[in-house]
């Protein structure tokens, strides 16, 4: 037999018999053999054109129509197949013969030039190249080979053991979602269980009540068809006696048919007319859930989560914000779905805080929100699917606010203005603000830059002039309502004509008369509410100017000197200057609450006068004479002051940029809070 590979090593160990045999025989699979055992082996295990490794069992296919009483010289050619390319196969199979000298075996390897060569081409092309001797270049390579082989059969045993896994993810994934179903499928039939038991104890309760008000309604009927009787009765004796019967016996009669008529005349009927009076009202559906879907490898658990924030200074009426962090069991950020719905958070005294939220935040984390309302010590715990975070339930302490005085207005005025008195401001949608001077007898217009737009009005009598107008009011972003105090009426202007639209008004104590009209606010309601500082009461209008009722002219807390009026819902709150207090009253007219008393403590006031509510509905009062702006919670609790002092505040108002802006009598400036 021809060896298969002229260029291997001349002594190999042969993998059965285990003796060092020249010319051995190389399978496809790379295991090595002499050919008498090859031969051997492959006599006893071929079948059907094939015959197994001795070494490693691979099938390696023989020529078609081959007899094993002898092995095919052939046989080892055919071997070398499946792993190797083309190319390779065809360099394996050319003799072991030079192919430019005939008679002169391949010798050696040129690494220079990457081709097998013999003597004769070494002497004469290859000189001073770079050679080997192909038995060892090719045990070499062998080795490289098998070291290749071994590792891709490990990467394909890491593939395989992949494959187990993803194949048991999937039979989990098969079980955990199939359990889901089946609870998701127990949730909905419980609702159902539980809501066809309320259906059928409110049908048993209808049907109950149905019985009693027919049994009542017989009775009514069969009580009525009594008296009917009765009365037909009385009415057929009386007819067949004046008929009938002789003038004698009708007036021995007389007195008894009286009493009888009288007895029947006497009975009322009995009001058993069917009323609605039984009405059935659907509950909210609107947060009924059966459950939550979980739509992540890695849940969030709370024993791993973390707030951030705490280090933060919070102030009463403020909004307030702590960042969620949440993380898995492995400490990794967990991007669950839909986990706002499972992050529970209270925050106690729960009356004391408001606008509570959580929020999805940035890379996985949630912002969770409120506000609280005074200042203390608020009691905070947040869970995870019930589960509360490792520092729950933890105090966060709450400041008085510090409004703070961040500059003041940059108005640009045209030649000649100035302000003599500013009083009422006002500010629309699109930033113009409109002040009232009070000492001056106009209004003043200006853009959101502050630049003056125009100045309306000067002191006078007719449309369009002014006697000390205090308040102004933006019905729309063109048109304004300006109480022109000492003319007693309020007029109606359009700003950027300064034409008069109407005016309304006059000098009284009736109804839609004033007298020295001092603010006027827009309700709920979109009504008109007006202060009159002198008549000392609250007046609701139409905007057209009908007056529909009156606040605090009558009953225990007679209003005295109101200045502003204000409202939140349908509470109205009322500044005194008498009093030095803050009132509050319902539409009926009906006193609610006080709070504060003449003083420079907080909570205490001295003359106070304007006022509004921010977005976070805190009270903001100008305390005038005290020097500063205090801030309220609605029920009349002290949460907050200016923090330095400021001269004569007269009026307040939140711009659409959260600025609040604050108008100052004495300084006769417009000074922007924070």
């Amino acid at each position: 037999m021809e060896p298969l590979v002229e260029n291997l090593k001349k002594q190999v160990t042969c993998s059965i018999c285990l003796d060092t045999y020249k010319d051995p025989k190389i399978l496809s699979c790379f295991h090595t053999f002499c050919c008498k055992c090859l031969e051997e082996h492959a006599r006893k295990t071929h079948r059907q054109g094939k015959f197994r490794c001795p070494e490693c069992q691979a099938e390696i296919d023989l020529p078609e129509g081959n007899r094993f009483d002898r092995l095919p010289t052939s046989f080892h050619q055919n071997t070398l197949i499946g792993l190797l390319e083309t190319e390779d196969r065809e360099a394996l199979l050319r003799p072991p013969f030079c192919s430019q000298h005939k008679n002169e075996r391949l010798r050696y390897f040129c690494s220079s030039c990457e081709v097998c060569i013999c003597p004769v081409c070494f002497a004469e092309d290859h000189r001073g190249h770079e050679f080997d001797v192909i038995e060892k270049v090719l045990q070499e390579d062998k080795k490289y080979i098998m070291l290749n082989v071994e590792t891709i059969k490990e990467k394909a045993n890491l593939f395989r053991e992949e494959i187990r896994k993803l194949e048991k993810t999937s039979e989990e994934d098969e079980m955990i979602i199939a359990i889901a179903k089946q609870q998701v499928s127990e949730a909905a039939q419980h609702v159902i269980t539980k809501t066809r038991q309320q259906e059928k104890q409110l049908l048993e309760s209808l049907e109950m009540t149905r019985r009693k008000r027919i049994e009542q309604i017989n009775s009514a009927k069969q009580e009525l068809e009594s008296l009917v009787k009765q009365m037909n009765q009385a009415a057929e004796f009386a007819e067949n006696l004046v008929q009938s019967s002789s003038g004698l016996n009708i007036i021995q009669t007389k007195t008894t048919l009286k009493l009888k008529f009288q007895e029947l005349r006497g009975v009322e009927i009995s009001r058993h007319h069917p009323t609605t009076f039984v009405k059935f009202t659907a509950t909210s559906q609107q947060h009924l859930k059966l459950g939550f879907i979980q739509l992540t490898e890695k849940p969030a658990k709370a024993a791993k989560s973390t707030l951030e924030g705490l280090d933060r200074t919070f102030f009463a009426g403020v909004e307030a914000e702590l960042t969620l962090c949440p993380k898995t069991a492995e400490g990794e950020t967990s991007y669950q779905a839909d986990l706002s719905d499972q992050v529970e958070w209270l925050i106690k005294p729960t009356e004391d805080v408001t606008n509570v939220t959580v929020q999805a935040g940035e890379k996985g984390n949630l912002r969770l929100k409120f506000t609280p309302k005074v200042p203390g010590a608020y009691n905070v715990e947040v869970k995870i699917n019930g589960e509360k975070l490792p520092t729950c339930p933890f105090t966060l302490p709450v400041k008085e606010r510090e409004l703070v005085i961040v500059g003041e207005l940059d108005l640009k005025f045209n030649q000649g203005q100035e302000f003599s008195g500013p009083s009422g401001i006002a500010v629309n949608k699109q930033g113009d603000i409109a002040v009232v001077d009070h000492i001056g007898h106009c209004v003043f217009v200006f853009n959101k830059e502050g630049n003056c737009l125009k100045q309306i009005g000067k002191k006078g009598v007719n449309p369009g002039q002014f006697k000390y107008p205090t308040g102004v009011l933006f019905l729309n972003d063109h048109e304004v309502l300006v109480t022109d105090a000492l003319n007693n009426r309020i007029q109606h202007i359009n700003i950027q004509t300064g034409t008069v639209l109407k005016t309304f008004g006059k000098k009284g104590e009736g109804k839609g008369h004033f007298m020295a009209p001092c603010s006027v606010h827009l309700d709920h309601a979109n009504r008109l509410v007006v202060t009159e500082i002198h008549n000392n009461r609250v007046q609701v209008m139409s905007k057209e100017g009908e007056a529909l009722f009156t606040i605090g002219d009558s009953g225990p807390e007679k209003l005295s000197k109101p200045y502003s009026c204000i409202s939140y819902k349908n509470i109205f709150l009322v500044t005194e200057i008498g009093n030095h207090v803050v009132k509050a009253f319902d539409s009926s007219n009906t006193f609610l609450h006080k709070f504060g008393e003449k003083g420079n403590q907080d909570g205490q006031f001295d003359e106070p006068r304007g006022m509004c509510l921010d977005g976070s509905n805190n009270l903001l009062v100008c305390d005038s004479d005290n020097k500063r702006v205090q801030q309220f919670s609605l029920d009349g609790r002290f949460t907050g002051k200016t923090n330095v002092p400021l001269k004569g505040p007269r009026r307040i108002v939140i711009a659409p940029d959260g600025r609040i802006l604050v108008t100052s009598y004495e300084t006769k400036k417009i000074y922007i809070l924070r």
